[in-house]
């Protein structure tokens, strides 16, 4: 599900059940509106809203980390890129077609991962990619070194173009981080059940309203951060395509 839809699902979900607690509060005789009844709800509804702390803790660290790790990958997969330009530079002009097949992937990547068009979806991965991919190994490994400069400059762009592929694919596993969507269900019952018990003793006032209506929206704001940092190549938040850019030009100079 869309991070914005389930923000709104939130949103609407908190002042529903402040609503129904109001709503119901209004309905109930004295006694069950008592300072002891008060007190046994805020009881229960604290060690609710201590295991919501808990669940959005999890979900934060777990979407940031994978965030932080997918764009450090990125930082290293284009350093890798060009330090495998360089080897191919050092080389002369026989890696000529290894840094043009090199140049294609790189541009690819790019255009693939972080298009122009904000219409269009980003992939990480392609057949189109694959192909590339596969086409630079077997140009560095074709190589034909002459002497012995140029055989120990192969075996650079080998280990650097292995090490280029391993990078790639952590990339993709990391492309997205799925949240369980009974993690996210679970939370919303336990946050609308804490706001039917806000609702059930607040009075009823254009402050009363006016508060469940922003806590509403920054619990959903909070979800909606969460879930957007689960897609580093899509969405609000992305991994940002500087260091990619930088390796393209570098090899383009």
């Amino acid at each position: 599900m869309p991070s914005l839809a389930v923000s709104a699902l939130v949103f609407i979900s908190l002042l529903a059940g402040a609503g129904l607690g109001m709503w119901g509060a209004r309905r109930l005789r004295a006694e069950h509106l008592s300072k002891e009844t008060q007190e046994a709800v805020k009881l229960g509804v604290g060690m609710v809203a201590a295991m919501s702390s808990l669940i959005l803790g999890l979900m934060t660290a777990s979407v940031k980390g994978n965030f932080d790790a997918t764009s450090r990958d990125v930082q290293q997969f284009a350093t890798t890129l060009i330090t495998l330009d360089v080897s191919l530079r050092a080389y002369g002009p026989g890696a000529g077609d290894a840094r043009q097949a090199l140049r294609a992937y790189t541009h690819h990547a790019l255009e693939e991962t972080w298009p122009d068009d904000p219409g269009v979806r980003s992939q990480v991965q392609s057949g189109t990619s694959e192909q590339l991919m596969l086409d630079l190994g077997r140009r560095v490994r074709a190589l034909t070194p002459t002497d012995a400069d140029q055989t120990e400059l192969k075996a650079e762009a080998i280990t650097g173009f292995q090490t280029i592929s391993a990078l790639r694919w952590n990339v993709i596993a990391e492309s997205e981080t799925v949240v369980p969507p009974v993690f996210i269900a679970v939370l919303i019952a336990w946050l609308t059940l804490i706001f039917v018990s806000f609702g059930l003793f607040a009075p009823i006032n254009r402050v009363s309203l006016v508060m469940f209506v922003l806590c509403s929206a920054s619990l959903a704001g909070a979800l909606f951060l969460i879930l957007e940092l689960g897609g580093p190549f899509e969405g609000v938040i992305k991994v940002p395509a500087t260091a990619m850019r930088t390796a393209l030009a570098h090899m383009s100079s």
